[in-house]
């Protein structure tokens, strides 16, 4: 999906909050923020924002040597969705269900509402609230049985995980799926909240199911940036479960069918753009 207009403020609203993040100076602060706006000058509108996003980034890291701003935040979030899991019993919540799959895919979407790149406001009511959701709302674009049938065809399942504490409420979905036929794919760097191979060990993901890094520290899934192993990986996948916006952002434009995007459509231009409501949970198998 290419950049629309809805996405330039929240773009400099990001260079404004990791400007504030990463810097204790006001000076740093302020050629953070200038950076920023001068990338937004340079903007090419058949971009996607998350690669956008990534040169700000990088940029601030060399700026001000922290390689990973948001390591306290992904550490607390982990916590919370754990603490979340056993305190709403949602492991119980998906046995007991009529349908466990739809119910552990709705609970993997409410998962989605952690995502620092949207604003770092978020708190653990915003989190339950979300879970409560999910298991009410209505699933917007396809169906969790039109998944649930491309799982039982498909030998090879990816999976493209998007932030910490999210995760946690993946591991839900992960053990209703085949585990010996899925590979979890984390972030080969830190950015911003988005989940890296330290985060799956710490949540326990390693040890339910085998997990590779994407070989690049950007959000979503910038294909062109990635290591060998993992678009190998990705090519012989027979079914791709993206998670998240950014992935939606970077992938959507393949019109792969191979690919199902699990997310909240949490800013206009992606709701726009899958034909939803803003808010919405989805499921949607891009063809």
């Amino acid at each position: 999906m290419k950049i629309k207009n809805e996405c330039i403020p929240c773009l400099v609203r990001q260079a404004v909050e990791v400007a504030e993040l990463m810097a204790s100076d006001k000076e740093t602060q302020e050629k953070i923020i200038k950076h920023g706006l001068e990338r937004m000058n340079e903007l090419d509108f058949n971009e996607t924002a998350p690669a956008v996003a990534k040169d700000l980034h990088h940029y601030v890291r060399r700026v001000t040597g922290n390689l990973d701003p948001c390591k306290a935040l992904k550490d607390t979030y982990n916590k919370i969705a754990e603490e979340l899991v056993q305190t709403l019993k949602l492991e119980n919540k998906v046995a007991e269900s009529s349908d466990p799959f739809d119910t552990a895919c709705r609970l993997s979407i409410a998962g989605n509402i952690i995502d620092f790149g949207l604003g770092i406001s978020l708190d653990r009511s915003d989190v339950q609230c979300s879970i409560e959701e999910s298991l009410v709302r209505p699933i917007s674009g396809d169906s969790t049985e039109l998944l649930k049938c491309c799982v039982a065809r498909a030998d090879k399942i990816m999976f493209l995980t998007d932030n910490a504490g999210e995760i946690v409420f993946d591991k839900l979905l992960i053990k209703q799926l085949p585990v010996d036929r899925v590979t979890y794919v984390v972030k080969g760097g830190p950015i911003v909240n988005d989940a890296t191979m330290e985060d799956a060990q710490d949540v326990g993901m390693t040890e339910l199911v085998r997990v590779i890094d994407n070989g690049y520290d950007a959000q979503g899934t910038l294909l062109e940036y990635c290591s060998e192993e993992f678009k190998k990986a990705f090519d012989a996948a027979d079914l791709i479960i993206c998670k998240g916006q950014a992935n939606y952002e970077t992938l959507s434009d393949l019109k792969d069918p191979r690919l199902f995007y699990l997310l909240r459509a949490k800013c206009i231009s992606i709701a726009e753009d899958i034909g939803c409501p803003k808010g919405a949970f989805v499921i949607k198998q891009h063809l």
